[in-house]
């Protein structure tokens, strides 16, 4: 058993409280500030590190997120941001060479988009690929999945961790909105269980010439990691081109991070339109909607809207241009190693679980990886949302958690947040996490 470590948390306490004062929540999002989270104020990040404002080192398994896909302040992304602020500024509010030459090499990793256009947000790429859909196949309704996030516009903005028992009680497809204030919003939309190929093509033959699109994550990783089953991508692509229904891929996730052309080439399924972000640019604030010449047109002949004062601005770009730069000369590399390290986690942990006689489900796509506790042993791994909330026990999830960080080693403590590799997890840090899983997994049977 390795000797406790004692962190000590009070600095990042006392900060959160400090920020309360003048930050609702105490900080910028909501998945920073969970009820349930030990606090943490990060001081600085550096390769597969952050500290905190308590000194304490932490292996950080989050990585932002997802998109910090080579690791903290990598000088890759850091020395591309100094000579674009030197040479054109932060904003210019013009057309320039960067943003084309930045498309140019996204198309280079995704056949299926033709042309395409920088945003400032996922949400806004969503909603952009929503409008886009409506106005081109003269359709109102929309299909999403249960368990999937696509940002919080009124458009798609569901309660996509709606409880088991809600989900059950109703027999309807109608979505439940996804906050307060939305005005009975999502209209025209419905919300299906994914991974049920039957069960949609069903759906389809009965209302199918409504409509417009179906948005899907496919490679679901918002309600921890789920791969599609075999067969299904390529089913519901089939069945929406049978429609003549448009396949929005949410891509923010998995793109450049399953690999580098994202879920569609892993698994050779093209999407009508598909929104991108967080490893494609490595740690900026800039995503993107692509996709075939004739929908993106639409935006071109201004027959539908978009706008951002941000939107493709040059310190985001240049960022977003060497990383893809990166992609283009060492894709080869960069996603073996991922693999690699991706893998050797999954399988020691499942080894250390299951020598512990603990009962869990493990599952990665690539560099995104998920733990779940199950409830019993016999619990079957989840293909969807409804399946993740039968199977896991998440209190059993938040107690390993906070042993884990108390030990080094930081995992976001709600269960449908998954574990993002980078290049800076060599397999000396893997196995240094391996080791404090180890000993953390054998403090938690102690205490359960």
């Amino acid at each position: 058993m390795i000797a406790e470590k004692n962190y000590d948390w009070t600095k990042s306490r006392l900060m959160f409280e400090k920020a309360c004062e003048s930050i609702a929540g105490g900080a910028d999002s909501t998945m920073r500030v969970m009820t349930y989270q030990i606090p943490l104020v990060i001081e600085r990040g550096e390769g597969a590190y952050v500290w905190d404002v308590d000194g304490n080192k932490l292996i950080d398994m989050n990585m932002g997120y997802g998109p910090l896909i080579f690791g903290h302040r990598h000088p890759l992304v850091l020395n591309a941001i100094e000579e674009e602020f030197h040479k054109r500024g932060t904003v210019l509010g013009f057309a320039h060479e960067l943003s084309h030459k930045t498309a140019e090499l996204i198309k280079k990793s995704f056949p299926s988009i033709e042309k395409l256009r920088f945003t400032s947000s996922g949400t806004e790429s969503i909603q952009t690929a929503v409008r886009l859909a409506r106005h081109f196949t003269k359709r109102k309704a929309i299909i999403l999945f249960e368990g999937h996030y696509h940002g919080s516009s009124d458009s798609v903005f569901h309660a996509y961790h709606e409880p088991l028992e809600s989900l059950e009680g109703r027999n309807d497809k109608s979505p439940r909105p996804g906050t307060n204030g939305m005005g009975g919003a999502p209209y025209n939309t419905y919300v299906l269980p994914w991974n049920d190929l039957k069960g949609f093509e069903s759906f389809l033959n009965s209302v199918g010439d409504t409509i417009a699109c179906v948005i899907m994550e496919p490679v679901m990783g918002n309600s921890g990691v789920i791969p599609p089953i075999p067969g299904f991508l390529k089913g519901v692509r089939e069945a929406t081109q049978k429609h003549g229904i448009l396949l929005i891929f949410d891509e923010i996730i998995s793109g450049y991070r399953v690999a580098r052309g994202g879920a569609q080439e892993r698994y050779g399924v093209q999407s009508d339109l598909t929104t991108l972000s967080k490893a494609m640019n490595g740690g900026v604030p800039c995503t993107a909607i692509g996709g075939r010449g004739e929908i993106l047109d639409l935006l071109s002949r201004q027959e539908v809207f978009h706008g951002g004062v941000y939107s493709g601005n040059p310190m985001c770009l240049s960022a977003t241009y060497a990383v893809q730069k990166e992609y283009e000369r060492n894709h080869k590399n960069i996603y073996d190693h991922l693999e690699k390290v991706s893998n050797s986690l999954a399988n020691g942990l499942i080894e250390i679980f299951d020598r512990l006689a603990i009962p869990v489900c493990v599952q990665n796509v690539g560099a995104m990886l998920s733990l779940w506790f199950k409830n019993d042993e016999g619990d079957k791994n989840p293909t969807n949302y409804r399946e993740v909330l039968k199977m896991s026990n998440a209190e059993k999830f938040i107690q390993f958690q906070h042993i884990l960080q108390d030990h080094g080693v930081f995992i976001h403590p709600n269960h449908f947040e998954p574990c993002f590799l980078s290049t800076a997890h060599t397999q000396e840090i893997i196995d240094e996490v391996l080791n404090i899983a180890d000993d953390s997994a054998k403090i938690f049977k102690s205490k359960i």
